[in-house]
């Protein structure tokens, strides 16, 4: 297109229309494939079809259009197509709350599972006039009218097979991972499930310090290790005393026992220790490592005897806040999973 002079108050809309129009009926996209410099791939993560665009999906866009661009400018055909990523928990919560559904339980009992998909159909497709329109707006190129869903049929199939290739290779393995779970929805929840409901919204909260007795005695008083933990609920479950091994510890005298915790944060605890605790031994928190305490509970008492309720070494450990020892109770915390695993590894 020529534009033969330049309007210092130019009608941007009309301009938009025209440069769109002029793209549509002369295939430029199409065009834009039909380079011979050779292919590059351009993985797209799809949106979710269950929320109309916002400026957050407009900035996204902007950046991967421009990288495709910037490909195609270079001599390659760099193939896009749109697609929806039918992940089926948001679809599924949509689906319940345009319902009523309180109770799952209400889907085979009242609703019924075709009706119920049915449902989760009619959200996924529900916003593709409002993602198109807002594709083009934008002067973003790609394959709309060909896009794929991740629930057709061809699109899982495929999604089995490359995991069967990954199988075949020796690829995949087995094992344990802790993750959120959600009673209501009843399956495990990925990050970006948390973060859409603000669970990961920073708070404060509550901690504690719990008092172990330690598996062994110094000058005849009971020695007691003092964890500190964010999530005192989760105590029941405790497993182990996670240290710092570079971290240097003190052994506190008190009355009637002694106290081992971290040398440099006991001024932060003056009730407990006094202005000038009564340091009987130093170590490093490698030197407390496999020590072994009697657990809170009884719960989980036959463990000790497979290696359980002793002091581990963790990256996580810090000198700058709670006493150098923290609780670990490897049933809800990720990295105190890791923590146990990397521990049990080491242990042989």
């Amino acid at each position: 297109m020529k534009y033969n002079e330049f309007s210092s108050k130019p009608n941007l809309q009309g301009l938009q229309n025209e440069i769109l129009e002029f793209w549509r009926e002369n295939h430029i996209f199409d065009k834009s494939l039909l380079k011979d410099k050779g292919e590059v791939i351009f993985y797209d993560g799809p949106p979710f079809p269950t929320g109309k665009p916002h400026h957050g999906t407009v900035l996204v866009s902007l950046i991967k259009d421009m990288i495709a661009r910037y490909q195609t400018m270079q001599g390659f055909s760099v193939p896009r197509v749109w697609g929806w990523d039918c992940h089926g928990l948001p679809i599924e919560n949509q689906a319940e709350k345009d319902l009523g559904i309180t109770d799952k339980s209400e889907i085979e009992r009242t609703i019924g599972i075709d009706r119920f998909n049915d449902v989760c159909y009619e959200i996924v497709n529900q916003n593709n006039d409002a993602w198109k329109e807002y594709v083009e707006q934008m002067a973003r190129w790609v394959d709309y009218d060909g896009a794929y869903k991740t629930m057709d049929k061809t699109f899982m199939e495929s999604v089995m097979w490359a995991f069967k290739q990954c199988y075949e290779k020796g690829l995949i393995y087995q094992d344990y991972r802790v993750a959120p779970y959600c009673w209501h929805c009843e399956t495990t929840l990925s990050i970006s499930d948390t973060r859409e409901s603000d669970s990961t919204r920073p708070r404060q909260d509550r901690w504690v310090i719990a008092q172990f007795k330690a598996d062994i005695v110094l000058d005849n008083l009971p020695v007691y290790f003092v964890a500190w933990t964010r999530t005192p609920w989760t105590l029941v479950s405790n497993m182990a005393l996670a240290i710092g091994k570079d971290i240097n510890y003190a052994y506190v005298r008190l009355s009637d026992k002694i106290i081992i915790a971290c040398e440099n944060t006991l001024g932060n605890y003056t009730k407990v220790f006094g202005d000038n605790p009564n340091i009987v031994k130093r170590c490093k928190g490698s030197d407390l490592a496999r020590l072994q305490y009697t657990p809170l509970f009884n719960y989980f008492k036959d463990k000790k005897d497979e290696g359980a309720f002793c002091l581990i070494e963790a990256d996580f450990v810090n000198s700058n806040e709670g006493l150098g020892i923290v609780h670990v109770a490897p049933a809800f915390g990720e990295d105190d999973y890791w923590a146990c695993k990397k521990s049990q590894h080491s242990s042989g």
